[in-house]
């Protein structure tokens, strides 16, 4: 297992009028609650900063409450776990010898696992319903809609989240229409993608808004890299006319053909809640195109550092490198 988001973080001072007009009035950070003398809490987006009174959480080695923490004895830390993961921690925790100090049930349901680092700091492991927040989302062991109509992609994308145990179908399976994507951005029409597949299946949809960026020509395709293959995603074409294109400009030589690929995720949940994850692979184009693996423009893309193109590695090595891997490498690290 690997601690992702930290739920809280614990500060101390004596003077705690002096840290709320900081956090509170200079920062602008809303006051959740204080006790006078011994601590003021603060919500921080969705994580929470602790101010307390060393003299008091010193001392506060109660059973009905936390262990004591402070300055002037341990230090403490609070990592994110959802309702899910509570008992995998425990295992976790008992399976690598970590002695648990404390379970603690909080009045609102909420759960905390508290254990010791080697230092001797405190280490809280807290369910998000302690500080009434919505309990993390994440993708392991979920059906998902893939919103695309790109085999290659489905492919891709299945063999990276498989590992997790996500099952992945697309939207062309399903039958489903692809909607116009009218963004500017690549973050537009992902997010157009993944509305309209959870919208017509109301699975938790997975979409990507890709593209091949050229630096000579000013970063086309860009946005409009499937244009390019026009209606029948005739790729071949597509590389004819970039390469068209880059003669007239006279790049012939690789620092003049540089280009990057660029992939945004959008991963939207049926309550309408998305999170964006976006990757790059840098790197330059060849012609002819070489290879017959990939799809798109990977048999003219030769990544930087590399001599074969996209479409000349085996799709395991593409995977470790690609734009796509990148960005769901991202995604990875927060939703599963």
């Amino acid at each position: 297992m690997r601690a992702r988001h930290i739920l809280e973080t614990v500060l101390y001072a004596d003077d705690l009028a002096a840290m709320r007009r900081f956090y509170g009035e200079v920062l602008g950070l809303e006051v959740y609650l204080e006790l006078d003398q011994q601590f003021v809490f603060f919500r921080c987006a969705s994580q929470m900063l602790l101010v307390f009174n060393p003299a008091v959480t010193a001392i506060q080695d109660v059973a009905s409450g936390p262990p004591a923490h402070g300055t002037r004895g341990n230090g403490h830390i609070c990592f994110r776990s959802s309702a899910a993961e509570f008992e995998g921690w425990r295992q976790h925790l008992s399976n690598h010898d970590v002695a648990i100090e404390r379970l603690m049930v909080w009045p609102n349901g909420g759960r905390s696992i508290y254990v010791r680092d080697p230092a001797g700091n405190s280490v809280e492991f807290g369910e998000s319903k302690i500080w009434e927040m919505p309990d993390m989302k994440t993708l392991a062991s979920q059906k998902i809609v893939v919103a695309t109509h790109n085999q290659g992609k489905l492919e891709e994308f299945a063999a990276l989240l498989k590992p997790h145990g996500v099952t992945a179908v697309s939207a062309g399976e399903l039958g489903l229409p692809e909607p116009e994507e009218t963004g500017s951005t690549f973050a537009e029409n992902a997010r157009i993608k993944a509305l309209a597949a959870m919208q017509a299946t109301g699975l938790i949809a997975l979409s990507d808004d890709s593209g091949l960026c050229v630096e000579a020509l000013n970063g086309q395709p860009g946005v409009r890299t499937a244009d390019w293959a026009g209606p029948e995603r005739d790729w071949a074409h597509a590389m004819r006319l970039v390469q068209e294109k880059l003669e007239a400009k006279g790049a012939k030589t690789p620092d003049k053909r540089r280009a990057h690929f660029v992939c945004t995720l959008c991963v939207m949940w049926p309550d309408g809640e998305e999170h964006l994850f976006e990757g790059r692979a840098t790197g330059h184009l060849v012609w002819p195109p070489r290879g017959a693996a990939g799809h798109g423009y990977d048999p003219m893309f030769v990544p930087m550092g590399g001599n074969r193109t996209f479409a000349e590695l085996d799709p395991a090595e593409k995977n470790l490198i690609s734009h796509r891997a990148k960005a769901l490498e991202k995604l990875v690290r927060e939703l599963l």
